[in-house]
């Protein structure tokens, strides 16, 4: 890895060219993977399956990997319709996430009480929740990117902010259920860095 000069800012804080402070350097799993979906991949790959060295199925990938921002961005259409109002299902869905999130906060607070969980149940639990908690954060700043390039209607925003929060708050009642804490599912991938 390259090392960068250090900048010195006027208030006498030092930060990287990258606009960092050396402490910060490392680079989540999290920021790593909206980096790729921001900027896009294309992955090309052959695979063939053998059978007693008999080649039986041959397997063409040809995948672009990318968000629906830099893929409205590149082809210059939108996928969806910004000035979409709300509809009946939108109403109800959005009502029905309100409940769930009242719901979810409501139950926080009484499975705080909840007895002890075993470690093995505890452990596959921090580890669903982080899986979970990676794919909302991804999906959160892709959603924060075609907010501020205005292709959402006002019934995507609140449907999708309210979903995201919903997720939110169901990881929360797990880790109530189960006593993990906030900092718990921030993984440690040793040489890759932390997960978030």
């Amino acid at each position: 890895m390259a090392k960068h000069p250090l900048i010195k800012t006027p208030d006498a804080s030092i930060i990287s060219p990258m606009g960092r402070s050396p402490a910060s350097e490392r680079v989540t799993l999290v920021e790593a993977l909206d980096k790729v979906l921001e900027k896009g991949a294309v992955i090309n790959g052959d695979v063939v399956i053998r059978v007693a060295d008999v080649d039986l199925v041959y397997l063409g990938l040809r995948l672009i990997l990318t968000s629906v921002s830099k893929a409205e961005e590149l082809s210059g259409k939108s996928f969806s319709n910004p000035d979409k109002g709300l509809t009946p299902e939108d109403i109800e869905y959005i009502q029905k996430l309100q409940r769930e999130i009242k719901r979810a906060e409501e139950n926080i607070p009484k499975l705080i009480d909840a007895s002890d969980p075993k470690k093995a149940e505890q452990g596959l639990a921090k580890l669903v929740l982080a899986l979970v908690e990676l794919i909302r954060k991804l999906m959160e700043k892709e959603a924060f990117r075609r907010l501020r390039r205005g292709t959402l209607s006002s019934a995507e925003i609140q449907k999708l902010g309210l979903s995201l929060k919903a997720v939110q708050k169901k990881i929360k009642e797990v880790q109530a259920i189960f006593g993990i804490e906030d900092e718990e599912l921030n993984l440690d991938l040793g040489p890759l860095g932390n997960l978030m």
